[in-house]
């Protein structure tokens, strides 16, 4: 990730609400979408967000809210985009397996997704150094 702690601050507005939020000026060249706290928490203010501008959207968090709603987020996105292909495409195996199987099936997933998201964006942070 990387760190803005020496740009300047600039005033966008965010793209849910208007509110008035702050980011750093550097962050406004891959950045094309801005959310404020209260936005970000709730995922229906940015449902009509397409999936490639959520790769790019700002969020002006307080620091101390970054981990827990960060992963709270993530996974609630995850969930609502991948559990939907996963059963559509594993739909009659899942059904066979017992339910310790099944719950062990789903995490495993989970951590895989997971995972493979965020090399993904180690791989786009890398890009954008360049």
């Amino acid at each position: 990730m990387k760190d803005y702690t020496n740009s300047t601050i600039v005033k966008v507005k965010c793209d849910c609400c208007g509110k008035d939020i702050e980011c750093p000026e550097e962050m406004l060249k891959t950045s094309k979408k801005h959310l404020c706290y209260s936005c970000f928490q709730d995922p229906k203010s940015f449902k009509n967000f397409k999936h490639d501008e959520l790769k790019n959207v700002h969020v002006d968090m307080p620091l101390e809210e970054v981990t827990d709603d960060i992963a709270d987020n993530f996974a609630t996105m995850m969930v609502n985009e991948a559990f939907p292909k996963i059963w559509s495409e594993k739909k009659e195996d899942l059904k066979e397996l017992s339910k310790k199987d099944l719950s062990k099936e789903m995490f495993g997933v989970g951590v895989y997704i997971g995972i493979q998201a965020f090399m993904d964006s180690m791989q786009e942070e890398k890009k954008n150094k360049k």
